[in-house]
């Protein structure tokens, strides 16, 4: 017993630990996936609160170039939340006409250069489907990057512990397993009236003494 379980435990301990590791790398990926997707819907709420803001200045007649109190409205939302680099209002042709960083103002908005910044881009369209302009929102990209390696920290942080149960009671578990089973062995083998191959091979070895010294005897 002892033996078969020294050649099996370590195995399904192994079997275990892979199982956990792969769910808790699972969980983690899980998790980041979601840290992401939940800044992104915040960044589209802004955007659209932008957008609508831009839509009804366009109703009374005011063309986007001339709402010239938008500086003030994405320097307010951009103070709002810590990770904003800023809040940029674009035309058709790609440059920033109001921003909430006044130094981005009046320049192209390099959309494949910007790596810098984990970004959210809102199409602006008027009442006849034509794109008019863009509202982009440049949250810092290297700061959502930490919160991301802070989440997958505390899930591998939390994760071992579990996982090292998890391989403990797995192995009691399988240990368990294997002595009912042999308990089960040894009981069919007794309802037979078999006797254990150990006895067996005990006996043939008498048997074979016993044959040996009458050969001797004979002599």
């Amino acid at each position: 017993m002892i033996r078969l379980s020294l050649r099996t435990l370590p195995l399904f301990a192994i079997i275990i630990g892979l199982a956990m590791a792969l769910a808790a790398f699972m969980t983690a990926s899980g998790v980041s996936t979601a840290y992401r997707d939940l800044i992104r819907s915040r960044m589209a709420m802004v955007a659209q609160d932008i957008a609508d803001d831009i839509n009804n200045a366009l109703a009374l007649g005011l063309r986007l170039s001339e709402q010239i109190t938008l500086p003030a409205v994405l320097a307010r939302q951009a103070a709002a939340d810590p990770l904003t680099l800023s809040i940029d209002v674009s035309g058709v042709d790609g440059t920033v006409l109001f921003s909430s960083d006044p130094a981005r103002a009046g320049h192209p908005d390099r959309r494949a250069d910007d790596r810098q910044a984990f970004r959210y881009d809102q199409p602006l369209v008027n009442d006849f489907g034509a794109p008019i302009g863009n509202v982009a929102i440049r949250f810092d990209d290297a700061a959502v990057t930490r919160g991301v390696a802070t989440i997958r920290a505390a899930a591998a942080q939390d994760a071992l512990p579990i996982g090292f149960a998890a391989v403990l009671a797995g192995s009691f578990g399988c240990f368990l397993v294997l002595r009912h089973l042999l308990a089960r062995a040894r009981a069919a083998v007794e309802a037979r009236g078999e006797a254990s191959p150990l006895a067996r091979a005990t006996a043939a070895l008498d048997t074979l003494h016993q044959d040996g010294a009458a050969m001797d005897q004979l002599r």
